[in-house]
């Protein structure tokens, strides 16, 4: 009898590990296989008999002449399969078979790297479940299954990756792994006496309210002291939802969120109805009724109805109804209806319905409906629909609908409706007043003051106006003229004609000491006050500038004029007394209009 229960006893044990090697997956199979110059098909019937499972390949893919030498205990068949055939076969479980094909050569150039093995107990070589192995550079991280395997795909242009492996109980270890091909690697980490884990958590009474119930979390959740992963949250308010008080330390995958959420970081799409809130950085996609607020770096898209705050970069778009505010760098697209601050840089485009304000240098594109502050250098264009300030330099050009203003050098041109100012331009300007320092292109406008530009003021006399003075301001390429013309003889007949008018010029060296002067102008010509009717003397005048000492010379040149009145208008002055130079065209324009032509001369002094 007793050697009958002893029987039944042993086939009951016997059955039950064949049971349990059953249903573990083929390639998690631990076994122990030797052999010694052996042929490849015995080799292979040693491992399938030691797993309890069968091969199916077609014998056209190995060499069955090869002759195998291994030593393998304590290992997957994984392992060992791999080992024989290194990566000339993959292998596929399929019921109870393992089918083997012949790996087809790459014919694209993977840009990935698959960097796969097992996690072990470096004292007992057990292999450990639920262990967190992390990238920190691609932000990737997994578990290891209930055999203790893991798999991650890396980016090659990493080079190399720190495996950062962590379990509760067992010490942190960093692995360095190379990511020029695929890679299969075992990790032992040492086991600890005492879980190194703190947890920070709200007073409670210990006695009665388990820890892991607080936490809303399994052991394996601890094994990272700092940051947790998972798939998704779900949460109505902040620490209300699946991952409850480890919401502040959780990365989600995915994260939606009714009246708010809360997390560490967020690595693919978090919606919320009403407020998002991350601690780190959150990619690619973040979307909120009313607002963002990210304590890091925003990689992707981040959208608001009112507000986005992020205390690092944004690396893509930003988008708000009021406004975005950036405590870092903006590399990418930030779009507000009202207003952009960033306090530090901003390089891509800045689009707001008022205001775009930069503290930091920055470069591209800035749009704003009302005005765009830049207080340190930028390089790009500034668009506004009032004004543009820039405190330092700008490498692009500025285009406002009333002003442009920027202390130092600027790169391209200023064009407004109103004023531009800069120190330096490179290119030109273009507003009703234009000021700079020096120039390198034209300043057009009506008036337009370069310091280190042109500038003469002149005292001249023509054959209609005996006393005229004018002030050229510009630069020589092209320079704004402001004239005053009187008739001292007008006064002996008991009335007064004088004359006031705008023109352009440019002049160009003949000489170090001699300038072509080549000028457009119109004046509108006056009997005592204001002659309320056209009366427009138009001058074409080409002269010479010879310079006598260095501030001073004499201009003197000729003149084609033209004096353009209304026939119905009987009251206008006599223009010549003393000197009456030959019309030699007197032609009518028109039902009203008349128009008489004649050469003249001009002689002056010039200033400055």
């Amino acid at each position: 009898m007793k050697t009958l229960f002893t029987t039944i006893l042993l086939s009951f044990v016997f059955f039950q590990g064949k049971g349990q090697t059953q249903n573990t997956p083929i390639l998690q199979r631990v076994i122990s296989v030797s052999a010694s110059n052996e042929s490849l098909p015995t080799v292979l019937n040693k491992i399938a008999e030691a797993g309890g499972f069968s091969f199916s390949y077609n014998p056209a893919i190995i060499n069955e002449d090869q002759l195998i030498t291994i030593d393998a205990k304590s290992k997957s068949v994984k392992e060992i399969v791999d080992e024989i055939f290194k990566e000339s076969i993959s292998s596929k479980e399929r019921g109870n078979y393992l089918i083997l094909s012949k790996i087809k050569p790459k014919v694209i150039k993977s840009t990935t790297v698959l960097v796969s093995g097992y996690v072990q107990d470096a004292n007992t070589s057990k292999r450990l479940a639920d262990t967190h192995v992390y990238d920190k550079n691609s932000i990737t991280s997994v578990l290891t299954n209930e055999y203790g395997f893991f798999q991650l795909t890396l980016d090659k242009k990493q080079k190399t990756a720190a495996l950062s492996i962590r379990r509760k109980n067992y010490a942190d270890t960093v692995v360095i792994v190379a990511l020029d091909k695929d890679q299969f690697i075992s990790i032992l980490i040492e086991p600890i006496q005492k879980d190194s884990t703190i947890a920070i958590l709200p007073k409670v009474d210990s006695t009665k309210i388990d820890i892991n119930e607080l936490i809303n979390e399994s052991d394996n959740a601890q094994n990272y002291s700092d940051t947790l992963y998972k798939d998704i949250q779900i949460s109505i308010l902040p620490f209300v939802g699946t991952n409850g008080w480890n919401s502040g330390r959780t990365i989600n995958d995915y994260s939606i969120n009714f009246f708010g959420g809360y997390s560490r970081g967020t690595r693919q799409i978090e919606l919320g109805f009403f407020v998002n809130a991350d601690r780190n950085d959150v990619s690619w996609l973040q979307i909120a009724g009313i607002g963002n607020l990210v304590g890091r770096n925003v990689y992707g898209i981040q959208g608001a109805g009112v507000f986005n705050i992020t205390g690092g970069e944004v690396k893509a778009a930003q988008l708000s109804g009021i406004t975005n505010i950036n405590f870092g760098e903006a590399r990418g697209v930030q779009a507000s209806g009202i207003v952009n601050l960033n306090l530090k840089s901003a390089d891509g485009v800045l689009a707001a319905g008022v205001a775009n304000i930069v503290l930091k240098s920055s470069k591209g594109v800035q749009v704003a409906g009302l005005t765009n502050i830049q207080l340190d250098g930028y390089q790009g264009t500034q668009v506004a629909g009032v004004v543009n300030v820039n405190k330092v330099y700008i490498k692009g050009s500025q285009l406002a609908g009333i002003a442009n203003v920027a202390s130092d050098y600027v790169g391209g041109s200023q064009i407004s409706g109103l004023f531009n100012y800069a120190r330096n331009v490179k290119g030109f300007q273009f507003g009703l007043v234009n000021v700079a320092d020096s120039l390198s292109g034209i300043p057009i406008g009506l008036i337009s003051v370069v310091k280190k530009g042109y500038h003469k003021l002149e005292i001249s006399a023509d054959e209609i106006f005996y006393t005229n003075l004018a002030f050229r301001t510009g630069v020589r390429k092209f320079y704004n003229i402001l004239h005053v013309g009187f008739k001292p003889g007008s006064l002996l007949l008991a009335e007064t004609v004088w004359s006031f008018g705008y023109g352009v010029g440019t002049a160009r060296k003949v000489t170090p000491w001699l300038d072509l002067n080549l000028d457009l102008s119109a004046d509108h010509v006056n009997k005592d006050g204001f002659t309320n009717s056209l009366s427009l003397l138009n001058k074409a005048y080409v002269g010479f500038d010879a310079r006598l000492a260095r501030q001073f010379s004499i201009a003197v040149g000729v003149t084609l004029n033209g004096y353009l009145t209304s026939k119905s208008f009987t009251q206008y002055p006599q223009l010549f007394t003393d000197f009456h130079p030959s019309i030699f065209s007197d032609q009518n324009l028109g039902d009203n209009n008349n128009l008489k032509m004649w050469w003249g001369a001009r002689v002056g002094l010039r200033f400055f």
